[in-house]
């Protein structure tokens, strides 16, 4: 069975930044409202409200994000929305309101028949009747104080979504290349489609370019030719070193982390060096990176450890992949109808009548088996914890405050 442990707490982490206090920050950043890293919304807020809706993005300013990232796509009739997937499917409730047109692409439909989706409710049904955004109710909720990072995703499904893109923004008068006083720029357009990128730059040539590397740092002659046209990469801390910040930084490049939710991994980016931290839980990364206590609501259960791919079945009865939940206190604590969430939204629940005695611990299981006082099972028939490289798990309390997020690595 492969047991997954969970980075140090978040205490720890917090006394680590402490201690490093602000020998971290650049003088590049320091004319940053905090003198560190600039922080990103991922799609907004998604860990806790449905990713890329307008609800996801409010919250994330509410957190203090100083820029909001998000995926443009188009739709049949030319029309700029954000959207992560290829399909509609996985976030709302396209496959009843159109049981016939699968795939359900982005492209088949128009703005119109886009915009009668609930593309809430599969997150929770607090967030019922949230709707699929254009980029022009974006651009309304950002404002111009709060920076924009848009993806040009899966260009290749939306012919001509660069220029349309650059037009759009040209329109809003966006396109000057300003930088905040966060430190982060007006607007920054990425991709991982090189030709796309040029596209756009042909028609917003001051924008400023950012280049998806997959995870891993480039080596050093990508660095130095993307160095030429763009101003930053994307790269993970869990496979990155500071070593490889460095030899981005060397040739010019600004560094950008994909998602780090856990205060662990927010750290990991911060010692590295990373420029911008991108996060879906902003308010953790602003809670890491002023030395606070990163869960305010925090009641002594963590999350402990994860067993993403168990011998056989990930869904095996009885002994289906699960995370571990533990008791850091020396008094009972009632977590009756919490909830765990990964790094996609997949949601797994705690039954009622559940208390993790002191310094005890619970078993929450993605499949079936016979529930004890000790183990929990949620009875569905897909894993959906990532068994290859890693992911975050989230713990939440019945009235939805956040507990905890732990941060694992696979080997």
């Amino acid at each position: 069975m492969n047991r997954v442990s969970m980075f140090a707490g978040g205490a720890v982490v917090a006394a680590a930044l402490a201690v490093a206090g602000s020998a971290q920050a650049s003088p590049e950043r320091a004319g940053g409202k905090r003198g560190d890293a600039v922080v990103v919304g991922h799609r907004g807020s998604p860990g806790q409200a449905p990713e890329e809706t307008l609800a996801s993005y409010r919250n994330a300013l509410r957190d203090g994000s100083d820029v909001l990232e998000g995926d443009v796509q188009l739709t049949s009739d030319k029309r700029l929305v954000l959207l992560h997937d290829d399909t509609l499917a996985r976030t709302t409730d396209v496959e009843e309101v159109y049981p016939d047109r699968a795939p359900w692409t982005v492209g088949q439909f128009t703005l119109a028949e886009i915009k009668r989706l609930d593309a809430g409710s599969w997150f929770d049904s607090r967030y019922a009747g949230q709707r699929v955004p254009t980029l022009k109710e974006l651009l309304a909720v950002a404002g111009h104080r709060t920076g924009l990072s848009l993806e040009m995703k899966a260009p290749a499904n939306s012919p001509g979504v660069a220029t349309l893109l650059a037009k759009e923004l040209n329109a809003a008068r966006l396109t000057d290349g300003a930088k905040l006083p966060s430190g982060a720029y007006r607007v920054q357009v990425h991709s991982r489609d090189q030709a796309a990128l040029k596209e756009f730059h042909a028609s917003a040539p001051k924008v400023q370019l950012s280049y998806l590397t997959g995870g891993k740092m480039l080596g050093d002659g990508e660095l130095a030719e993307l160095a030429g046209w763009t101003i930053a990469v994307y790269a993970h801390p869990r496979v990155t070193s500071a070593a490889d910040i460095g030899r981005a930084r060397a040739k010019g490049l600004k560094v950008i982390s994909d998602p780090v939710d856990s205060p662990a991994e927010i750290a990991m980016a911060v010692h590295q060096g990373y420029d911008w931290v991108t996060s879906n839980f902003p308010a953790t990364v602003e809670r890491v990176l002023q030395r606070r206590a990163p869960f305010p609501a925090a009641n002594g259960v963590v999350v402990d450890s994860v067993f993403p791919n168990p011998s056989g079945d990930d869904v095996q009865p009885e002994n289906s992949e699960h995370v571990v939940l533990r008791n850091t206190t020396s008094r009972p604590v009632d977590v009756s109808g919490g909830y765990l969430r990964d790094q996609a939204g997949n949601l797994m629940r705690i039954g009622r009548g559940y208390v993790v005695g002191p310094g005890s611990l619970l078993r929450v299981h993605v499949g079936p088996g016979t529930n004890r006082p000790d183990a929990y099972y949620n009875g569905l028939t897909t894993g959906f914890l990532n068994n290859t490289s890693g992911d975050t798990v989230s713990f939440f309390a019945a009235d939805h405050s956040l507990l905890d997020i732990g941060s694992y690595i696979v080997p």
